[in-house]
Parts: C-alpha cells; sequence; structure tokens
C-alpha cells in the first residue's frame, strides 16, 4: 500500500498490514454509523506525520462504551471473520478492558504472550474512553481498580518489573487470574451515563492527571488524511495533543524512538502458531490489560 517510504525502522510491512486492518475497521464503523476516533500516538502520527509515525509498530483507537457495544454486536452478526477477529481482554458482563481487532492470517508476537493460547494476528487496538466522574474521590476510585485491572494483567502475563510495581505484580500473582474482575470493571464502567467535565483513559501506562481528557476535545470527530486513507480524529484533536504533550510537533531524536517497539516477532503474510478456524483460544479468558 506504500511502497516508495523509506523504512529506517523496518517496519513498513507491519504498517502496511495494521493499515489493511484499519481501513476495515473504517469502512464497517461507517457503515453501521460507529463513531471511534485515532487516540494517542495514532491520533499524533495522523497531525505530525499524515499516517503513523515512522518508528510506529501499532494503531490505537478509542471507542465510547456504547459504540464498542454496537461494534461488537454487529461484528459477530455481519463481520468478515474469515479474515478478522476481534479479541476482547477482560470480558465480563459486556465489560471489557480493550479490544483488538486481529488479522487472521498474520502474525504479531509479543513476548509475554508467546506460548499462550490466544490469537496473535496483527492488530488494530481499541480502547474504551471512559466518562470520569467530577467528584474526585469517585474519580480515584475509578483510577485504582483500573489500575488494579493492569497490575493484574501484568500478572497474569508474567510481566517482569523492579520496585513497588513489581511488588505489586508479585502480590497479584498470588490471586486467581480473574479475581475481582467484575468488580473492578464495575468501578470503571459505573460513571458512564453521568455529565462530567473530562473522559479518561486509565486502562495504561497514564496516570491520575495524564490520562484525564477534557470532554469537549471528543464531543464530535472529523477525518484526516492517514496514509492512503481516511481515519477519524478526535474534533479538538490539536488541543489534545497539547495536552497530551505539550510541543507535540517536535520530533525526538533517532536514539529516542528505539524504545517505542511492541512488536517481537511478526509477518504480514504467514499466521501465527496456533491459528483456530473456531477461535476458541483457552488463554483469552485469562487476558485483562
Amino acid at each position: 500500500m506504500r511502497t516508495k517510504l523509506k523504512d529506517d525502522y523496518k517496519i513498513l510491512q507491519l504498517q502496511n498490514c495494521i493499515l489493511s486492518v484499519a481501513k476495515y475497521l473504517n469502512d464497517f464503523c461507517e457503515k453501521h454509523e460507529i463513531d471511534y476516533c485515532l487516540m494517542g500516538g495514532s491520533a499524533l502520527g495522523a497531525v505530525r506525520h499524515k499516517g503513523f509515525i515512522p518508528w510506529d509498530d501499532d494503531l490505537d483507537i478509542f471507542m465510547r462504551p456504547d459504540d464498542y457495544e454496537k461494534f461488537r454486536k454487529t461484528f459477530q452478526e455481519e463481520g468478515d471473520k474469515a479474515q478478522f477477529y476481534l479479541q476482547e481482554w477482560g470480558a465480563s458482563n459486556g465489560m471489557v478492558t480493550l479490544a483488538k481487532l486481529r488479522l487472521n492470517k498474520s502474525a504479531l508476537i509479543e513476548k509475554d504472550l508467546e506460548g499462550w493460547d490466544v490469537h496473535q494476528g496483527v492488530y488494530v487496538d481499541i480502547f474504551i474512553l471512559h466518562t470520569c466522574p467530577d467528584n474526585r474521590i469517585s474519580r480515584l476510585n475509578q483510577f485504582v481498580w483500573a489500575k488494579y485491572l493492569v497490575t493484574k494483567g501484568a500478572a497474569n502475563r508474567e510481566y517482569k518489573k523492579d520496585g513497588l510495581i513489581g511488588l505489586l505484580i508479585k502480590i497479584c500473582r498470588l490471586f486467581p487470574k480473574r479475581f475481582l474482575l467484575n468488580y473492578a470493571l464495575t468501578q470503571v464502567y459505573k460513571y458512564r451515563n453521568q455529565d462530567s467535565q473530562n473522559f479518561c483513559h486509565f486502562m495504561g501506562r497514564a496516570m491520575l492527571k495524564t490520562g484525564l481528557y477534557k470532554r469537549e476535545y471528543f464531543h464530535a470527530t472529523k477525518k484526516v488524511p492517514f496514509e492512503t486513507i481516511n481515519l477519524n480524529v478526535p474534533v479538538l484533536v490539536e488541543d489534545y495533543l497539547k495536552d497530551r504533550w505539550g510541543d507535540y510537533m517536535r520530533i525526538p531524536p533517532f536514539e529516542e524512538t528505539l524504545k517505542y517497539k511492541h512488536s517481537w516477532k511478526w509477518s504480514a503474510t504467514e499466521a501465527f502458531p496456533g491459528l483456530k478456524e473456531d477461535s476458541n483460544y483457552h488463554d483469552e479468558m485469562y487476558l485483562l490489560a
């Protein structure tokens, strides 16, 4: 799809594969009137590079809970499941910690999932953009339970870390793999119908302040060029990016860019070992965040 670009990071073919997943997702959402928007580094890439950040090997989007639930239901009924697979992390009573739309005949294997009985095709990440309560105590409650899910997921995947986070991961290993999953998700989702000034995404590295976004940034979406296609971004994407990164147009030194890597082993043409026709992946029930 993009044959004339430099491949300084040796991931151009992988990006092309991710782009094909993004095109399907965008077209599917347009057809079924489902809203989404690029987030994080993918939104930054859309504005600063008109596509992928050159060293970025993933693509992330936000969906609000109602939009994701409509997407899941419609994909299950009408999606191209011969080509794509919807993987839900931490699924419990209709709630998820995150989801990934994966390409079946491809591979993107991350180190801490090697050997797991899970789908490991090339993917687009779908993160849930939650309503964040204005009340500070309620906000802290939501944050703490989101971080519990992240920590428990790291523990399930035998993730190694030093310091306090490493200690918390070790403690979480002592409990069953889905311990308090439903309760924690309920605490994260419970504010979805409240009026508030902010949205949030705490299901990742972001902390209490950095994972908080003004609601007005996302009151609508708009199309922008992204490589060879057009994708949605928040209508006030520049304000969102300024909140996240300050001078977001500054390109970091080459050495700094080398740390941004998700992929370990990948193929845009060959399926990962363990691809199943019945999509029955036993270990997926233990994926959290």
